[in-house]
């Protein structure tokens, strides 16, 4: 990650640390991306604030619910650790403005992912390795279990029953098994056609996509496009972000 608070949109928690020095050469775009089959593993952390620096200034106003909701979907979203600093005041207290903040971004992030708006949803898949692997498995809210397909062909689709809007697609790899999906999509049917929507690589064990618009559909389908080895999905979700700048 950085100090904006960004991990890269391609996010390996493998590195080689052999390649990694003071001075090196491009050494921030290669910690901000990692490198997928490398030999360390080193899960990413986003550093950054509540406010424009690291300390206080009485002058200084926190940023806005927009800017960490950004922060939180660049970090956290794309499968990196996030560690906002709070600086205390010149007494050692926060700031009420900075715990006001605060207390809105925990009641917003509530609101965004309270509810799933894929769940009941029925999971159809290309395959799957047999029992206790199945394509339900996503839609547990278990980390631990995971769809495993039958080979690296690998789909899945939501079938939802009735129509629901969202912006916000959620996946999660089971990440004891490791980091594997190294290109994805997602599709949704409209008009009785099948439109992309979403273009991703990493996953990870969290990884947020937000888009531009709200989608109203039944049908969503998940497309691993490439991978280092067998894919495995633990979980995906669907949610209506309120804050989006369009709904």
């Amino acid at each position: 990650g950085n100090e904006h608070g960004f991990a890269g949109e391609t996010n390996w928690s493998t590195y080689d640390r052999s390649k990694v020095g003071i001075g090196m050469h491009g050494i921030q775009d290669y910690l901000n991306t990692g490198e997928a089959g490398a030999p360390d593993w080193v899960p990413g952390e986003c550093v950054t604030s509540i406010r424009p620096g690291w300390f206080w200034h009485a002058d200084e106003e926190p940023n806005s619910l927009d800017e960490l909701l950004e922060i939180y979907y660049k970090s956290v979203g794309r499968h990196c650790v996030l560690l906002l600093n709070v600086p205390p005041t010149d007494e050692g207290l926060l700031d009420a403005r900075d715990a006001e903040r605060l207390r809105e971004f925990r009641a917003a992030l509530d609101e965004i992912f309270d509810e799933d708006l894929a769940s009941g949803a029925r999971v159809a898949a290309s395959s799957s390795r047999g029992e206790g692997y199945g394509e339900e498995k996503v839609l547990d809210d278990d980390p631990d279990t995971y769809w495993a397909p039958g080979d690296e062909e690998a789909w899945l689709e939501l079938e939802l029953g009735a129509p629901v809007t969202f912006n916000v697609v959620r996946l999660q790899e089971p990440i004891t098994m490791g980091q594997r999906v190294a290109a994805y999509r997602v599709d949704v049917q409209r008009d009785g056609a099948w439109e992309t929507v979403i273009r991703g690589t990493t996953i990870g064990y969290n990884k947020l996509d937000r888009l531009e618009e709200s989608i109203s559909t039944d049908r969503v389908r998940i497309v691993i496009e490439d991978a280092l080895s067998l894919p495995l999905l633990a979980e995906t979700g669907l949610y209506l972000d309120p804050h989006a700048a369009s709904q």
